[in-house]
């Protein structure tokens, strides 16, 4: 009781604190360029990398993993360093474009996209499309720049803990008519996701964490990861067009938004095994865009851990 009691009382005083530090840096970061950003989060992240022993052995150890046979040990830290820049860029340019939200030109329609006409054909079979993303990059803007853009999109966002800052994020965000609800409960979070879908929107959906509960088995560089079949799940249940869409960084001063093909399966009467097939079809996307820019990937994630009780998955329940 009193430990709940005092990490109630910890979160509390950090939202209190993030909402008085984004407020100060606004008007900071309105006069911030760029280059200026990326040389704050150079310093930042060099900074985290040589403190904190405990992310800094995790990020070493999950790319010892995913790259053992591929590279060295100190082609490793080099990655490893290269992560922790664009880790803690990622928060900085979510207050960057809250500084530079109006107007659109500013900023975040300076965000190229490419392969647009992918998401148009798959609007356009009136079935809805699952964003498939991952955190990777500026992941951040992706909602924003579709919304900009005149897409209907809806975002299942975590947002357990900092009430107060979430919320003001999410007025930030609401301003472009993104949708965002929680994946709790669950239930709800199943309707809202289906029924956006068969109103033909668009549903973005992070599915690169490890998944403890009810996640599937799928390969994911070379190892076994229990991932969650959240976008395979609402695919097979309503037909909509799985989309990979991830907003990459170009040399640390740009971003595209690029969006993939596709993801295809061929239906079988097999419910259950086409969700796994799927999953384990888009998770092998989700490597291969990082395997293409690894450093801006997270590599926090615990994405090899076992789940709480492997031999009680229900893989026809799956969470998303």
């Amino acid at each position: 009781m009193q430990k709940s009691f005092l990490k109630k009382m910890m979160y509390g005083l950090g939202d209190s604190l993030l909402n008085g530090l984004l407020t100060f840096s606004l008007p900071i970061f309105r006069r911030l360029s760029p280059k200026g950003l990326a040389f704050i989060a150079s310093i930042t992240g060099a900074v985290v990398f040589q403190l904190v022993k405990k992310y800094r052995e995790r990020v070493i150890g999950n790319l010892s993993v995913a790259f053992r046979k591929e590279k060295n040990m100190g082609e490793i830290k080099r990655l490893a360093k290269e992560v922790f820049f664009h880790f803690t860029l990622t928060p900085l340019e979510t207050v960057y474009f809250i500084a530079n939200a109006f107007p659109f030109e500013r900023f975040i329609l300076k965000i190229e996209i490419k392969g647009k006409e992918h998401l148009e054909m798959a609007l356009a079979r009136r079935k809805g499309v699952i964003a498939l993303g991952a955190h990777l990059g500026a992941f951040t803007f992706l909602g924003t720049r579709l919304a900009v853009e005149g897409y209907p999109i809806n975002i299942m966002i975590n947002q357990e803990g900092f009430p107060k800052l979430w919320k003001r994020l999410n007025n930030y965000q609401g301003i472009v008519d993104q949708k965002i609800f929680s994946p709790k409960p669950f239930t709800t979070s199943i309707k809202k996701s289906l029924n956006c879908l068969r109103r033909n929107e668009i549903l973005y959906l992070v599915a690169d964490e490890q998944q403890r509960r009810r996640g599937i088995p799928v390969p994911f560089f070379g190892q076994e990861a229990f991932t969650p079949s959240g976008p395979a799940l609402f695919s097979i249940k309503t037909g909509a067009s799985i989309l990979p869409m991830f907003v990459l960084r170009e040399d640390k001063i740009r971003w595209t938004l690029v969006i993939g093909r596709p993801i295809q399966i061929e239906r079988t009467s097999d419910e259950k095994k086409d969700i796994e097939t799927l999953t384990k079809k888009f998770t092998k996307v989700i490597e291969d865009s990082i395997r293409h820019t690894p450093s801006q990937w997270t590599w926090l994630n615990r994405r090899w851990k076992l789940p709480y009780q492997k031999g009680s998955l229900d893989m026809g329940k799956q969470e998303v």
